[in-house]
């Protein structure tokens, strides 16, 4: 195992190990000597891994958003935006079932907790940025403009509708994460098609 993937992995028990905590005790109730107590560490090795508390909840929007502009830019030119879109974002939340506990405690933290939401809003302008920019070179117009403006943030908004409704359904693994994915993008498909 090298280094690197060490590291990843430390740093995944010990987000685990936080939001479980996040979800027993509430947010602001947990502090970073708690959390790193939890995973095992000391506070010094926390902040090696994790800036902040807010961190440990919104630092994997930051691993996902990486991979969807990869998969954006790797993708065939050929497809329409949404096409492309959808493409990327089901790739991207395709989740093996031992990840989804840790992202249905990162999603009710980021729909429950004001302070993660306000943060998690800077992290969707950033998905609103990407997903402008791929649209607006398959119209071959600029990111700038209107319609890949709307289109960004309504397509950023119907992914936040499928985890709101995936978290609302109990017992939901990340198959139905895709099947909501994909309806919604169903949607969006009927409302951004090809100008006449």
């Amino acid at each position: 195992m090298t280094s690197a993937t060490t590291r990843t992995v430390r740093a995944r028990r010990l987000e685990a190990a936080a939001l479980e905590l996040f979800s027993v005790r509430g947010f602001d109730a947990v502090t970073v000597d708690d959390l790193a107590a939890a995973g095992g560490v000391g506070r010094r090795t926390f902040f090696r891994y994790f800036p902040t508390k807010l961190d440990v909840v919104l630092g994997q929007l930051d691993d996902a958003l990486a991979a969807l502009v990869t998969t954006l830019r790797t993708g065939p030119n050929d497809l329409d935006p949404v096409t492309a879109a959808r493409r990327a974002f089901l790739q991207v939340n395709a989740y093996a079932d031992d990840d989804v506990p840790v992202l249905r405690r990162r999603l009710g933290l980021i729909e429950t907790v004001p302070e993660v939401a306000a943060r998690a809003a800077v992290r969707y302008a950033a998905w609103e940025q990407a997903i402008a920019v791929d649209a607006a070179a398959r119209w071959g117009c600029g990111a700038g403009e209107l319609r890949p403006q709307v289109f960004a943030r309504v397509v950023v908004a119907a992914m936040r509708g499928v985890f709101t409704t995936w978290l609302a359904t109990p017992g939901a693994d990340g198959s139905v994460l895709r099947v909501l994915a994909a309806e919604a993008f169903d949607d969006l498909g009927r409302g951004f098609a090809a100008r006449e």
